[in-house]
């Protein structure tokens, strides 16, 4: 296997654990189990950092800036996607759709004002 195809295979793996993860701690919390929540997550960082890292030798993030401005871009339009499927659904995924969408707006002020002050 190429080096290119194992990274991609290998990224989208440990974003898939990432959400696994986290799931589980959602889980977990739920349950009142809360260091077992926190080690959860714990693990999902580092399952996180292990991608990143990757994605960093890889050189995928050319320019910051750059891809700051995509991902808001991207962010603003995951918003609208989750706004319009909030409307063709009923709860409890509408609430999930909507504060998701929220989130998603805030995440593009968020990279907005980091490029502000980049500038």
């Amino acid at each position: 296997m190429k080096l290119e195809e194992y990274l991609n295979m290998w990224t989208k793996g440990e974003a898939e654990e990432v959400i696994e993860y986290l799931a589980a701690s959602i889980i977990a919390e739920e349950q009142g189990l809360i260091e077992v929540a926190q080690a959860l997550k714990t693990i999902a960082l580092e399952e996180a950092m292990h991608g990143a890292r990757a994605l960093v030798l890889a050189g995928r993030i050319k320019d910051l800036r750059e891809y700051l401005k995509h991902r808001v871009e991207a962010e603003k339009e995951a918003a609208t996607v989750r706004h319009e499927e909030a409307s063709h659904h009923e709860e409890p995924w509408k609430t999930v759709f909507e504060y998701t969408a929220r989130d998603e707006e805030r995440h593009a002020r968020i990279l907005e004002g980091i490029l502000k002050k980049l500038e």
